[in-house]
Parts: structure tokens; sequence; C-alpha cells
């Protein structure tokens, strides 16, 4: 029998679509400390010739082309990113089906929806696949740890979701934009006194955070009309239009690819086939042992064995 892999983290993992989402907001916490040491100044034109209404302006902007950038970040890993994989066929028992919007922050923001996915504890035979490049190796909660291959279903519904949330974005960043600038000048910052520094920190906080809410808003619109259009898609199923369930006897193929966002396990983007072969009768969490025993012919290519 094979080695059995180590659980949990194999190195140094990273999630690319949080560094890319960490590092936008990283410059909009740059550009509203420059604001807020300009304004500290007491200056009404400034560095490089920026006026009081000039850093109102660019805060509100500031603020919303970061949040477009971030609905931009997470619909392309979701429906644009093309990652090389490796071409795989594994075989187990499905421990979990996660679908799409099934969480709150997906359900809140629904930019950020998954495609749905099947988590299979694979057959000892297959361990090498689990290990191949991971940086993380995700095991189910038996009394073996028994190693899981993840397998993501492309779905319709969660691309129209982004794209529409990110139109929605752009169309709400422009008006949040509007908003935030006309509210804040609304305000009516004395350009003397001893108070006016506050009046115009405070008034470049409202205008960013009133251009990031309406964008938001914009992109929840966009992304429920879309959603609404594109309809609600099919849960996973096998060739034959089978629906899986937790507990059924698959072989998967797809191309097999490093996922920062699931801390660098090995993960199917995407399942290209499924083959059902029957199901256990046990339940979740399962041990490898019981495809090891009771899935004996997997639609996968006899593996060869190197002695």
């Amino acid at each position: 029998m094979p080695v059995k892999p180590t659980c949990g983290p194999q190195g140094d993992s990273t999630d690319d679509l949080m560094k890319v989402i960490l590092a936008i907001w990283g410059i909009v916490g740059t550009i509203g400390s420059v604001a807020g040491f300009i304004a500290g100044a007491g200056a009404v034109v400034t560095i490089l010739g920026i006026t009081a209404s000039g850093l109102i302006w660019l805060s509100a902007a500031g603020a919303a082309l970061a949040l477009v950038i971030t609905v931009l970040a997470f619909y392309w890993d979701r429906c644009l990113g093309s990652p090389d994989g490796k071409d795989a066929c594994t075989a187990g028992v499905i421990n979990e089906i996660v679908k799409s919007f099934s969480s709150t922050s997906e359900q809140i923001f629904w930019f950020t929806a998954q495609h749905p996915r099947i988590d299979v504890v694979v057959k000892s035979e297959y361990w090498d696949e689990v290990v191949q490049l991971a940086l993380f190796v995700k095991c189910a909660n038996d009394s073996e740890r028994s190693p899981i291959l993840q397998g993501f279903y492309h779905s319709d519904q969660v691309c129209a979701v982004g794209l529409g949330s990110l139109i929605g974005a752009v169309v709400g960043g422009v008006l949040g934009i509007l908003a935030g600038v006309a509210i804040a000048a609304a305000i009516g910052c004395a350009a003397s006194g001893p108070f006016y520094i506050l009046c115009l920190i405070v008034a470049i906080l409202v205008a960013a955070i009133v251009a990031a809410v309406i964008t938001l808003i914009g992109a929840g619109v966009g992304g429920g009309i879309a959603g609404g259009i594109a309809g609600t898609d099919e849960p996973p199923s096998d060739d034959s239009g089978n629906v899986l369930h937790e507990g059924d006897y698959v072989s998967t193929f797809g191309k097999l690819i490093t996922y920062g966002e699931l801390l660098g396990a090995r993960v199917y983007w995407f399942v290209d086939r499924t083959v059902l072969h029957g199901r256990s009768s046990g339940s979740p969490q399962f041990s490898y042992t019981d495809p090891d025993t009771n899935l004996l012919e997997p639609a996968c290519p006899p593996r060869v064995v190197i002695e």
C-alpha cells in the first residue's frame, strides 16, 4: 500500500486571489493615509496642487475603484482564468457536496460565489495525485484521516452572477463617486477655523464610504439580475445525468491544479467526466478503506505500479 499523505499544510501555502484583494485595499489605505496627511497639513492647495475638493474626489474614486477591481478579481478567478492543469482520473467515495451560494458570505456578496464542488475520499492507489504539487492536503474526519480530492463543476450561473456583479459594480461605482462627493460637499467645511481639518477628514471618509456602499449595492443588483436571467444550475451529476449524492462511488476525470483559495490543495478545475459506480452503505465521514474494499473496478485507466 502507498504511504498515506500527511494531512494539513505541506509547505507555505498561498491564496493568490486574496493577495490581489489585500494589495488593492493596501493601495486604498495608502491613498487614505496620504489624503489624511495632506488634510492634516492644513493646506487648501497642497502637494501636487491637490485641493480639498480634489482629495474628496480622490477618496471616493479610490474606494469605488478598489471594489470594482475586487469584483473583477473574483470573476477572473472563477470564470476567466485558465490555469494549466494535469489530466487525471481518480476514484473514491463522495464525502461531501458543497453547492454554490451555500455560505452566508456568498448569499450576501454574490460575486464571491464558488462553483459547486464534490469532496471525494479517494482510493489509496490515487494518493500520489493528492500530494503531487500540493501545498495542503485535505482529509476526512474519520479515524484514519483519509485524504480527499476536491472537484469543481463549472457553473454557468456563478459566471453569469460574476459578470452581472462586475457590470453592476461599475455602474454603482460611477453613481457612488458622484453621490459621495455631493454628500461630502454638503457637509460644508469652512475654509478656515479650528475645526476645518477635522471637517475635511470627515468629508473625505464620508465620500469614500458612500462610494463604496453604492458600488456594493450596484454589484448586488447586477449580480441578482444576471443570476435571475441565467437561472439555477442543475446539481453535479454523472455522465448519464444522475444527480450525485454523498456516499456515491465515483470516478472523476479532469485537470488537477494547485488551488490557492483552498490553501494550495490539489483540485479538479474542472471535472470533465463523472462515472457513477453505485453507493456506499456507510455515511460520512468516510475512510479510504471503504472505496479500497468496495470500489474494485473504477473507470480510470489501469495505473502502472513501479516496483
